[in-house]
C-alpha cells in the first residue's frame, strides 16, 4: 500500500509583497548565515529533528522538498517544548503525524502541536482504543484525518523527485505476537532515503517478562541495517536486545530522556548492549540512570538534529547548539558485529555485551555468531 503525498511544503511564518525596510534585509542577512537545523526549510538534505520534549518522544522529519512528517509530539507535561522548537524552525504546518502508540509522554502535545501547526494530510496510529485524556484529546485533534497504520505500508514524500524519501511501516500491534501491553504495540516506522536509513519505534520491548514480550527479534529483520535508531522505550533495560542491535547494526543511538525522569532512564543494561555493539549514543537530556555518560561514547547534547545528503558517504550529527560529528554511511560490504565473544582459557561463553566481555585478555579472546562447542553459557548472561 502506497500514499503520496503531493503538495505540502515547509512554509515560513510571515510574508508579504512589500519592497523589505533595511531591517528587514539585516534579517534576511542574519538568516543566510544561520545553520539549515535552525530554520528547518527544505535545504535539498533530508532532516529529522530529534526534540528535546524532557521525557518523552517527538521528532520532526523534513524532506529536502520540504514535506514534514511528525513522530510523536512530547509529554503533556511540557508542551511548549515542541511547539516553540517547531516555531524556531519556522515550521507552518504538519503533513504527516506518526504517533509509536498512546502514553502521555508521546501524544501528550497532540492538541498543543497542531493548533499552531495544523495537520494537512494524515495521522497514523495503530488503531483502536485507549483510555486516557490524552488519547482523547489525540482523537479530537486529528480528526477525520485519522488512518489506521498496516504493515507493509508506505509513505512517500517528495512527489515528482528523482530519489523520494520512503517511510516505511514494517510492523505495528505486536508483530503478529499477542500482547496488550501498550509499548508492545508500538508503530515501527523506517526513514529511508538513498543508502540512508533511520528506524523510530516508540516504546517497543525486546525482552520477555511477564509484562512485557519480545517484539523487537521478530521486527529485527523487517528492519534491517540501520545508521540511525532512536533507542526503543528512552533506554529502558527492556529494550535494544542482542538481535534487535546486531541485526540493525545502527552508528548512532538518540536516546530522547529527560533528566531526573524518575524511571531510571537510560539504563545501565541498554548501555552496555549499545555499547557493546559500538553505538555512540546522543541524549535529549542527561537522564536518571544508575550510570553517567561515557566520554567518547555517549554525549547529552540536547536537540539532536541528523542530516544527509542524496549521494554522500557519511550523515552529520548537530547536537549542544551547534556542535557537529560525521559518521560514515554503511556500505555492503560492512559486516554487523559478532554475536557472541569468549575467552580460549575459558569454560563459558557470553552474549557480546556482557560486561565481562571486556575482562578477556586479547590474547585469549575470541568471537563468533554462533555459541562456541564445548563451552557454557554465563550465568544470567548478559550481566
Amino acid at each position: 500500500m502506497s500514499f503520496v503525498h503531493r503538495c505540502g511544503h515547509v512554509r515560513l511564518r510571515g510574508g508579504g509583497s512589500t519592497w523589505p525596510s533595511q531591517a528587514a534585509l539585516i534579517g534576511l542577512l542574519l538568516l543566510a548565515v544561520l545553520p539549515s537545523y535552525a530554520l528547518g526549510q527544505a535545504n535539498g538534505k533530508l532532516q529529522i529533528h530529534f526534540m528535546d520534549v524532557w521525557q518523552g518522544d517527538g521528532a520532526i522529519l523534513i524532506s529536502p522538498e520540504g514535506d514534514t512528517v511528525l513522530f510523536d509530539n512530547g509529554n503533556y507535561k511540557d508542551c511548549d517544548r515542541p511547539v516553540n522548537y517547531l516555531k524556531r524552525l519556522g515550521v507552518e504546518d504538519i503533513d504527516y503525524h506518526i504517533a509509536s502508540h498512546y502514553h502521555a509522554d508521546h501524544i501528550g502535545c497532540t492538541e498543543e502541536v497542531l493548533d499552531d501547526f495544523p495537520l494537512t494530510t494524515a495521522a497514523y496510529d495503530r488503531g483502536g482504543n485507549y483510555r486516557s485524556k490524552s488519547y482523547d484529546e489525540y482523537v479530537k485533534a486529528v480528526g477525520t484525518l485519522r488512518r489506521t497504520a498496516t504493515a507493509g505500508m508506505q509513505i512517500k514524500l517528495d512527489e515528482g523527485a528523482a530519489q523520494q524519501v520512503l517511510i516505511d511501516i514494517p510492523a505495528l500491534s505486536g508483530a503478529g505476537i499477542e500482547t496488550v501491553n501498550e509499548n508492545d504495540l508500538s508503530v515501527v516506522a523506517v526513514v529511508r532515503f538513498g543508502n540512508f536509513d533511520a528506524v523510530i519505534a516508540g516504546d517497543l520491548s525486546g525482552f520477555d517478562t511477564g509484562y512485557y514480550e519480545d517484539i523487537e527479534t521478530m521486527v529485527a529483520p523487517k528492519v534491517g541495517q540501520v545508521e540511525v535508531y532512536k533507542v526503543n522505550h528512552h533506554g529502558s533495560r527492556y529494550s535494544s536486545n542482542s538481535t534487535w542491535l546486531k541485526t540493525l547494526n545502527p552508528r548512532i543511538g538518540v536516546i530522547s530522556v529527560g533528566d531526573h525522569n524518575g524511571y531510571g532512564h537510560p539504563t545501565r543494561e541498554c548501555l552496555e548492549r549499545l555499547h557493546a555493539y559500538g553505538v555512540k549514543t546522543f541524549w535529549t537530556q542527561d537522564g536518571d540512570g544508575d550510570t553517567d555518560p561515557a566520554p567518547g561514547t555517549d554525549v547529552v547534547g540536547g536537540d539532536i538534529v541528523v542530516e544527509y545528503e542524496l549521494g554522500d558517504d557519511y550523515f552529520t550529527v548537530t547536537h549542544s547548539g551547534g556542535q557537529v560529528a560525521t559518521f560514515p554511511i554503511w556500505q555492503q560490504d560492512d559486516a554487523p558485529p559478532a554475536k557472541y565473544a569468549w575467552s580460549k582459557r575459558s569454560k563459558l561463553y557470553h552474549y557480546a555485551e556482557c560486561r565481562y566481555v571486556k575482562n578477556i585478555k586479547p590474547k585469549n579472546f575470541q568471537q563468533g555468531d554462533s555459541p562456541p562447542q564445548g563451552k557454557s553459557q554465563h550465568d544470567e548472561c548478559p550481566k
